[in-house]
């Protein structure tokens, strides 16, 4: 048996519909868990849930805080487990994940991450989500990571080592982890298992559902600012003028040897979320972005997503544009 120790972190916040389900999935692993539950000052009866499972949890505290991030880091700072994740408070650890995952670590002391599949729950049940990283494909992994975030384990040394995650983020705390994670020690060490490892659910209140533009406009902060510091001005402008940035995010840990994959990072996120241009902000600068983005070298499905683009922005003006797209729809 593994004498490694799992570290899961439940940031909580007015889940209570949820909370119990969490906490018995991890209390029920069969193995040893210590469980660090951070809720953010909750008044729906979530403090109520958690004294009733208090004497399984290795610590706890109902009090305001600054948001999802801050309470991981807050949580990070009473862990003492080997490898660890966080699984929100409306998820769930599926039965035997986490005596998988620690046999993984057991059997490969130089594995960092481990990673394996999320069953997305809804109103119309569970279903497995397929998606899963590829150890041996760097692009995807750089460029177009699966990060199935309660399935996803790290090290906690490399964890400690990286600073825990960025208080400044709501959103995608879990892709700037990895990708400074990626910056510092690259994919060597990194495996992933066609595994049900967590729940993760989706319903009209979860911020999967409710913020989308929130997650765009984070990412592009977090590529902005890898841009500037590898010497892509132009790059990083382009972003700029497509979302509103966040200020004072943790550096991703990019350097001059890191160009040409910050550029194919920007490729693909522009073409994957810009490709089909909607608005006239994007019309404007993904206009811009096609001689840029025809310099740097993209994968098959980047070449054909920027061929399908330059179509699109054949027209010279919005106007033209809103025209030909109308056109095109009645002729359908």
């Amino acid at each position: 048996m593994s004498t490694l120790r799992a570290t899961v972190i439940t940031p909580s916040y007015q889940q209570v519909d949820y909370l119990e389900e969490c906490l018995r999935s991890v209390a029920d692993q069969g193995v040893p868990v210590e469980h660090i539950v951070v809720d953010g000052g909750s008044t729906d009866g979530s403090r109520e849930v958690i004294e009733r499972q208090a004497d399984r949890l290795a610590w706890w505290c109902s009090e305001q805080d600054e948001g999802q991030s801050h309470a991981i880091n807050k949580g990070l700072a009473h862990a003492t487990g080997d490898v660890f994740t966080w699984v929100n408070s409306d998820d769930a650890l599926t039965p035997g994940a986490v005596p998988r995952v620690l046999e993984a670590f057991a059997a490969d002391p130089s594995l960092q991450v481990f990673g394996g599949q999320v069953v997305h729950r809804d109103a119309h049940g569970d279903r497995v989500f397929d998606r899963l990283n590829d150890a041996h494909d760097a692009h995807q992994l750089w460029c177009d990571p699966v990060i199935n975030q309660p399935a996803t384990w790290y090290r906690m040394d490399v964890v400690r080592e990286l600073g825990g995650v960025d208080p400044a983020l709501r959103y995608v705390m879990d892709l700037s982890l990895w990708w400074r994670f990626l910056f510092r020690h690259g994919t060597a060490h990194l495996r992933f298992e066609p595994a049900p490892l967590a729940i993760f659910r989706l319903h009209d209140t979860s911020k999967t559902v409710t913020a989308h533009a929130g997650f765009l406009d984070e990412t592009a902060s977090l590529l902005h600012e890898a841009s500037l510091t590898v010497g892509e001005e132009e790059l990083a402008g382009l972003l700029a003028g497509l979302h509103d940035l966040r200020p004072g995010l943790k550096p991703l840990g990019a350097g001059p040897e890191h160009r040409d994959r910050v550029r194919r990072m920007v490729a693909r996120f522009l073409l994957k979320w810009h490709g089909t241009v909607h608005t006239e902000r994007e019309f404007v600068h993904m206009r811009e972005a096609l001689p840029l983005l025809a310099s740097i070298e993209l994968d098959a499905w980047e070449r054909e997503r920027h061929g399908k683009l330059q179509d699109q922005l054949r027209p010279r003006t919005w106007l033209g544009f809103r025209l030909r797209r109308k056109l095109r729809h009645l002729g359908a």
